[in-house]
């Protein structure tokens, strides 16, 4: 059942490429464009999850693995940036100026740093977890595989966390000021996919659909109407 489900949130990420795409051909915008790097990343990600199952513990699957977390470890918080430039497309004062932007893209950059070292920190092990079968790098008790196996653990994903409040208050903001809810309710369901009782019954990758479509959602609604160029600027007032 598992795997059927992350194959269909494969399914629901590569609409979400596609419409990131749409909206880079049709606006020029930057932002559009960068981040299609983590939603492919996403797509892959429920891609090879979804597979495990039919591919077993293999070298192949280790090797298919890996680029769901460099990926993740590279542009997972890039939700940041998309965040400032939703709230710059939307005709706030305090986001005209470069340095308001230049905030939420230094805040980007640092977590990247943070997560630097997982590059060659890490390491994966197999992990049984419902009828999925999968690389991680970290095993809790509940998931071990064969019964030598050793409990991984894992710091907290302190980057993740700080891009999910940002995306909430960011979202909040829109809401607040623009009525435009999205942004917010998919930082917030994202935030409690993640969170006991529902990440026990493994929807935290759900959510992760959740905060991706509430940002391109922003970027979409905000940009209509703006002349086409690469930067969020020149917007029309709501």
């Amino acid at each position: 059942m598992y795997s059927e489900l992350f194959l269909v949130q494969t399914l629901l990420q590569a609409v979400l490429f596609v419409w990131l795409w749409r909206i880079w051909k049709s606006t020029g915008l930057l932002i559009a464009a960068l981040l299609l790097v983590p939603q492919f990343g996403l797509v892959w990600d429920n891609l090879i999850v979804g597979v495990g199952r039919f591919v077993g513990f293999s070298p192949l699957l280790e090797a298919l693995s890996w680029p769901r977390f460099w990926l993740h470890w590279l542009s997972g918080t890039w939700l940041i940036v998309g965040a400032g430039v939703a709230l710059r497309l939307a005709n706030f004062e305090f986001m005209r100026g470069v340095r308001a932007l230049l905030l939420f893209c230094s805040l980007t950059v640092a977590l990247m740093m943070f997560d630097l070292p997982h590059f060659w920190r890490d390491t994966l092990h197999p992990v049984c977890e419902f009828d999925l079968i999968r690389y991680s790098t970290a095993v809790s008790a509940d998931n071990l595989c064969y019964p030598e196996q050793q409990v991984v653990r894992a710091s907290p994903p302190l980057p993740s966390i700080i891009t999910c409040f940002v995306v909430i208050i960011s979202g909040a903001i829109l809401m607040l000021r623009r009525r435009f809810p999205w942004m917010f309710a998919g930082g917030v369901l994202m935030l409690a996919s993640a969170m006991p009782p529902l990440r026990n019954f493994k929807l935290d990758n759900f959510g992760e659909i959740l905060i991706a479509a509430g940002c391109i959602a922003a970027i979409a609604h905000f940009s209509r109407g703006r002349a086409y160029g690469r930067y969020a600027r020149d917007t029309q007032s709501p």
